[in-house]
């Protein structure tokens, strides 16, 4: 079973860090190069696995879990009750089968899948040359060009395509194309795109930090490293922990220190703006999918083998 989870999540988070992790490489070098996506740069410790479910038609919201994180759960250090823990939570789910040598509940994967699409993080794979969005809707077979007509048209479906394309392509020219779509995708709810403010800014960042000292400008760049760690603490305030943790790597040490006051007033800022332009585009606050506690239990406690909760049904 975790091998499955770790490959839903690689497909769908893994390969947005990318590009990201491609920007941080590329600090001390005279100019960005187009992030030839040949491979992963990022690899999951399991492999990913193929999944042939399709994307779920209609996501059902929980107003009163939209704010769960990673974090919510502290790790148990103890083995009989990390293991209690664990049997406990997956006896939530009452379809479980043996499939080989462990056990599988096709509810609990779709209530996986069910996350990671509200959020944005799409199932993507690798063919041709690159990596991009798994085609499983007819969103998926259109080109740049219409999928760029459709949003502009409203489309919110379209936009986040487009956003996620121009993302996953890596140069400047589309970093710098992506940036309307990925603000209406967050608006929209897709908080996976939040990752693509933070590379854009790493980006300016890295470029202004390369300028010879009498031509770099100091407050220029102190106001994208406020932004950067502002986009980052607006993800937990959304609820999204994995999308702050994407951002949390990538660009490496700061320049300029900022107080808790100075932060928190960024971080509302951004928050108003995304909410400002929900309520222009007439939507109410934003609700998400819980991540499933089994889920954030597997995660925070790192459970790595397939066969850890057969203990829970032997």
């Amino acid at each position: 079973m975790t091998n499955k989870i770790i490959g839903i999540l690689a497909a769908a988070v893994v390969v947005l860090a990318v590009v990201a992790y491609n920007l941080w490489q590329q600090q001390g070098q005279t100019e960005p190069q187009r992030a030839e996506l040949t491979q992963p740069a990022v690899k999951p410790e399991q492999p990913a696995l193929s999944l042939e479910a399709t994307q779920p038609e209609e996501v059902q919201k929980d107003e009163s879990a939209a704010m769960s994180t990673l974090d919510a759960e502290p790790q148990n250090k103890n083995g009989d009750e990390d293991e209690l823990k664990l049997c406990q939570l997956a006896h939530q789910y009452d379809d479980w089968y043996r499939k080989g040598d462990h056990y599988e509940s096709d509810t609990f994967m779709q209530d996986v899948k069910n996350w990671a699409f509200a959020r944005g993080y799409f199932e993507t794979e690798y063919a041709q040359g690159a990596v991009g969005i798994k085609k499983k809707s007819d969103y998926d077979y259109y080109d740049m060009d219409a999928l760029e007509n459709m949003a502009q048209a409203g489309d919110s479906m379209a936009n986040v395509r487009l956003a996620y394309r121009l993302y996953l392509k890596g140069d400047k020219e589309s970093m710098q194309r992506a940036q309307p779509y990925c603000d209406r995708a967050i608006a929209d709810g897709y908080t996976a795109l939040i990752i693509c403010k933070s590379s854009h800014l790493v980006r300016q960042i890295y470029d202004e930090r390369k300028k010879e000292d009498d031509k770099k400008d100091q407050e220029r760049l102190r106001q994208l490293e406020l932004d950067f760690q502002a986009w980052r603490r607006v993800a937990v305030e959304f609820g999204d922990q994995l999308g702050e943790e994407l951002s949390s790597n990538i660009l490496g040490d700061t320049e300029f220190e900022f107080d808790e006051e100075t932060l928190q007033a960024q971080t509302q800022k951004l928050i108003q703006d995304v909410m400002r332009q929900r309520q222009m585009l007439g939507l109410g606050s934003m609700e998400h999918p819980p991540m499933p506690e089994l889920l954030v239990h597997v995660l925070n406690n790192e459970v790595e083998s397939e066969e850890a909760l057969n203990v829970c049904f032997e």
